[in-house]
């Protein structure tokens, strides 16, 4: 079998407590016995993957960043990366300084938990919770200065759906993907990348690097930065403490505190 297993990180195979599930570690082992493919398709970025999973965590590669990077987790080896020319850092920059928006921009990958940051006004969201959760990785922004290139913007908005419609269609040149905050789970995360950038985009790279099946593409995740590669896989499921809108499109399986993907390899015939 030439297949692929990607899964989401946060709030898919990682439960309430930031861990995988036993059953879930174990059923990982168990698909690298049967030769198949496992790939963590997630939005942190390498530095934050890092501190989340051991060196040890059986998978085979990472596609973190949704999808600036991507990674042989086993060898350590960086694969590719994608970048956002300084031209276009400006323009997305210059777009959301003039809506008002908070945000901050990353450095390029493998630095990109390191950011400048700029706040437009004070909203009711966790634009500066995110902003100081580690402040050595932090610095300011200045208004007038030049910036160079990133790995991606990204701008913090309150739960306001108009808003953020409104937004992407000022930055539709661009990669642009809704995330629900995972820090208070109702702010708006807009997060902008270069076009090349997208979960599913790193999926079907390492489909082609590895000569695998597109036809036993399999899928996992949660929120809405995981819809494209949700709608790319052959096969596709969502966890049950996924928005309500996402199950009603795909199939369900378990919730991410009960072995998620455990659930979803027994009902695809993978285990």
């Amino acid at each position: 079998m030439k297949t692929l297993l990607a899964t989401d990180l946060d709030g898919t195979l990682l439960n309430a407590e930031r861990r995988a599930g036993e059953h879930d570690l174990a059923t990982l082992r168990e698909l690298a016995a049967a030769g198949i493919c496992r790939a963590a398709v997630t939005g942190r970025s390498l530095h934050s993957v890092r501190q989340a999973l051991p060196p040890d965590f059986p998978i085979d590669y990472l596609v973190f960043s949704s999808g600036t990077g991507i990674l042989d987790w086993r060898s350590g080896e960086l694969l590719a990366t994608c970048t956002l020319p300084a031209a276009d850092v400006n323009r997305a920059a210059r777009i959301l300084r003039e809506r008002n928006a908070n945000f901050m921009v990353h450095d390029p990958v493998p630095d990109n938990h390191r950011f400048l940051h700029f706040e437009s006004r004070p909203e009711d969201t966790d634009y500066r919770r995110r902003r100081d959760y580690d402040p050595s990785l932090a610095r300011p922004l200045d208004p007038g200065s030049v910036l160079g290139e990133a790995a991606q913007l990204l701008a913090v908005l309150p739960p306001d759906l108009d808003r953020f419609a409104n937004l992407r269609q000022a930055l539709a040149e661009f990669q642009v993907i809704r995330t629900t905050s995972p820090m208070d789970g109702r702010s708006i995360w807009l997060e902008i990348f270069p076009v090349e950038a997208s979960k599913a985009q790193g999926c079907a790279w390492l489909v082609e690097r590895l000569g695998l099946d597109r036809d036993h593409t399999y899928c996992l995740g949660n929120d809405y930065n995981d819809l494209d590669m949700l709608e790319w896989g052959a096969h596709a499921v969502v966890v049950a403490n996924a928005p309500a809108d996402l199950r009603a499109r795909f199939p369900v399986t378990a919730s991410h505190n009960h072995n998620p993907l455990t659930a979803a390899c027994a009902a695809w015939g993978l285990r």
